[in-house]
């Protein structure tokens, strides 16, 4: 007979053992189940441990929910939330309004006569800084020629002239494609070339000029048309007719270029071949704007250098008018705020090349500022001026952004802005449930379910992990009186429920059945709605919190954030619970105590799980030394049955008997 039991009890066993083999009695099988009946008190030892462990990972759970209702009280703290407002403007388009954060405004409708926006200080380069497309060649193998009469790509053109993939460009006029080629024929030469094979192919009164230094296409016979897909090459835009307005009416047609088709190219390196098309060379080195350098080398072109402004700190915007072929500086800033262009010691020319500076003709626009005239309670007016469209004294508490211009007058309407005190509320009370929550599931009570009464026999649904919790099962009473009890100091409003905040006046619970014994299919337990409180809060009452606190919104406030208010008295209570501080606007609120009554609870518990730890330790050496004792009694007996069986054999050695037989006779 052997042992089913994996373990062998006992300290004294031997590595190799044959339990019963003289004997023929397993006796390790009888140890083991002598053992286990010791060890059995144990398992319900172990037993009580896990659910003093599972406690108290409840416990820390709760404890993690109640700290997040106090970061909610935290959040309900801020005065911002009561002092929020929003403005709606009558005219959108040229004024808009918001409530400056944390700052009281006068909620009412007031009239606006008038705004006005800043404007930028700007300059603008002189035109003249460019070449005109039929000025002199200054350098190269063309000098001293117009600009006009020398090949395209050598002249003064503001845009870099391009062939098309063949060596050669190609444009349409009136579906008639002329071929050009900008490196061998000048502008002169191509607005000859178009006039005359349009004139012959499809328009006898076409004419295309260059008039002031800008081309010109006129018909006196059919509407003009320009450009087709198959066109190669950017003539039109070195024309500056790709963005022009084309004017057909009846049988004639017009169109202008938008500028000389010279001056100054944005895309062409300052050392090239004709500078760049500025009259006056551009300089290496670097000038300065707002007292910020900028510096310029001849291998870079304009673009490169607006770019370099633009990235800068010199709080200038800067841009090529591709129209008008000038450059302009705009302050970031608005109002009368002055570009300083230029210092001393500055080693490049580009401003002065560029148009830029006064000497050079360019002209400045000085910025001017907002204006908003508001009418006062007495019919009068005030006008407020600011150096930005963005004005905080005209009406208080209000920030208003001016994007237009108007002198009809229109309305502002300023209310209090309710919209995120009402959300952090109902944050709060879904957070504050949330733990209700788990607190009455983790302290309910077990359900006895009566089964049939005539076999009078009882089952039972077991409660919450804490339900036999004195501590725990205190809390949700103390938040009832709580959040459900006299709160502020103000008469009218004094108490949560007065603004539309209650706790709920019933709940669903689980109640016990009667269970007929020949009724199998009856359910042991039913929910059932009571009467009463279980600790939630209802749903927040929008309507009624609105109008609590329009008719009085210092006392509403009062119940919220006041000395006796809910954030102050719950927030109280729970730093004694959790152990830390409830943090509210104000401060923190609460003394911390010594032990919290979570972690005293979680004390409490880990003391028992210890002595119950060591009554599972002495239970357990008290069984191995029972164990140790047995075997030691069976292994002499083992030992003394083995010294008999050799006397036995050695009588019968002597006296000739057999051990069979003798045996036998004995046992006969």
């Amino acid at each position: 007979m052997s042992s089913d039991s994996s373990t062998v009890y006992g300290t004294n066993v031997a590595p190799i053992s044959f339990p019963g083999i003289v004997s023929g009695i397993d006796y390790n099988e009888i140890i083991d189940k002598l053992t286990q009946l010791s060890l059995a008190p144990t398992t319900q030892l172990n037993a009580q441990i896990a659910t003093l462990n599972n406690a108290n990972t409840e416990l820390i759970k709760i404890s993690n929910l109640l700290s997040s209702v106090q970061n909610a009280l935290g959040a309900l703290s801020n005065p911002n939330l009561f002092s929020t407002y929003q403005a709606v403007s009558g005219d959108p388009s040229d004024l808009s309004a918001t409530g400056i954060p944390g700052v009281v405004a006068t909620p009412g409708l007031y009239t606006i006569d008038s705004v006005k926006a800043a404007t930028n200080t700007s300059i603008l380069s002189s035109a003249s800084a460019g070449h005109a497309i039929t000025d002199l060649i200054t350098t190269g193998q063309y000098a001293g020629d117009a600009s006009d009469t020398v090949p395209l790509a050598y002249s003064y053109a503001r845009v870099t002239p391009e062939n098309g993939q063949n060596g050669e460009g190609s444009v349409t006029v009136d579906g008639v494609s002329i071929s050009y080629n900008v490196d061998t024929q000048s502008l002169d030469q191509i607005l000859n070339n178009i006039t005359s094979q349009v004139d012959s192919k499809a328009d006898a009164g076409f004419l295309a000029t260059l008039v002031n230094g800008v081309v010109e296409f006129s018909s006196s016979d059919a509407q003009i048309s320009l450009g087709s897909n198959s066109d190669q090459g950017n003539l039109l835009q070195v024309f500056q007719l790709s963005n022009a307005q084309l004017i057909n009416s009846g049988s004639s047609g017009f169109i202008e270029g938008t500028s000389n088709v010279g001056g100054i190219n944005p895309d062409a390196d300052f050392n090239a071949s004709g500078n760049a098309g500025f009259v006056t060379p551009v300089t290496a080195g670097y000038f300065t704007i707002n007292g910020v350098k900028i510096d310029v080398s001849e291998g870079e072109n304009l673009n490169d250098i607006l770019s370099a402004i633009n990235s800068s700190s010199a709080g200038v915007t800067a841009v090529f008018n591709s129209v008008s072929g000038q450059i302009e500086l705009t302050n970031q800033n608005s109002g009368p705020q002055s570009i300083v262009l230029g210092a001393s010691g500055d080693t490049s020319n580009f401003l002065t090349a560029a148009g830029l500076t006064a000497a050079s003709g360019a002209k400045t626009t000085v910025g001017a500022q907002s204006a908003i005239t508001v009418q006062n309670p007495d019919g009068t007016s005030t006008t407020y001026y600011n150096n930005s469209n963005t004005v905080t004294n005209a009406v208080p508490g209000i920030s208003l952004t001016i994007s237009g211009n108007t002198t009809t007058p229109f309305t502002l309407d300023v209310t209090q802005n309710t919209t995120l005190l009402v959300s952090t509320l109902q944050n709060f009370v879904s957070i504050y449930n949330a733990a209700v929550t788990e607190i009455n599931n983790a302290t309910a009570p077990p359900i006895v379910l009566a089964t049939s009464s005539a076999l009078s026999v009882a089952q039972s649904i077991p409660g919450g992990v804490l339900w036999n919790d004195p501590s725990a099962q205190s809390i949700i009473p103390e938040l009832e009186s709580i959040v459900g009890g006299f709160l502020g100091n103000n008469s009218t409003y004094n108490s949560l429920a007065q603004a539309g905040l209650l706790l709920n006046s019933s709940f669903a619970t689980v109640q016990a059945t009667s269970i007929d014994a020949q009724d199998g299919e009856t359910s042991p337990v039913q929910n059932e709605n009571v009467s009463g409180t279980d600790g939630h809060l209802a749903p927040l009452n929008v309507s009624a919190f609105l109008a609590a606190y329009a008719s009085n919104p210092n006392a509403v406030q009062d119940l919220i954030v006041g000395a006796n208010s809910l954030t102050t008295q719950l927030g109280e209570y729970l730093t004694t619970i959790t152990g830390a501080p409830t943090l509210l606007n104000a401060g923190p609120v609460g003394n911390i105590p010594a032990v919290s009554l979570i972690q005293n609870d979680e004390n409490g518990n880990n003391d028992t799980i210890t002595s119950l730890q060591q009554q599972i330790a002495q239970i357990t050496d008290e069984a191995n030394q029972q164990a140790n004792i047995l075997r030691s009694g069976f292994v002499d007996s083992e030992t003394a049955i083995a010294g008999l069986q050799a006397e036995q054999q050695e009588l019968a050695a002597t006296f000739g008997f057999s051990t069979t037989s003798s045996s036998s006779s004995s046992s006969s």
